[in-house]
């Protein structure tokens, strides 16, 4: 699985997320709500979310992030 693959599946309100969706234009910053926070998208919905995120924190932990791992690690 490519870093982009997994970025993919991280809350569509998360920016790092390729195809993240600013719903909340024009909406004061307090507003808007957090990333996961209630929120039903489907990688949330399907716990996508919290194993991209999960993810992300073992590669950065890991020593091998100092790899090419598949192609964008």
């Amino acid at each position: 699985m490519t870093r982009e693959e997994v970025l993919s599946n991280l809350c569509i309100k998360d920016t790092r997320n390729p195809d993240h969706e600013d719903c909340y234009q024009g909406f004061d910053p307090d507003e808007i709500p957090e990333p996961r926070v209630n929120c039903y998208c489907d990688n949330c919905f399907h716990g996508r979310d919290k194993l991209a995120l999960e993810i992300l924190r073992w590669a950065k932990q890991s020593s091998l992030r100092d790899y090419k791992i598949d192609g964008g690690w």
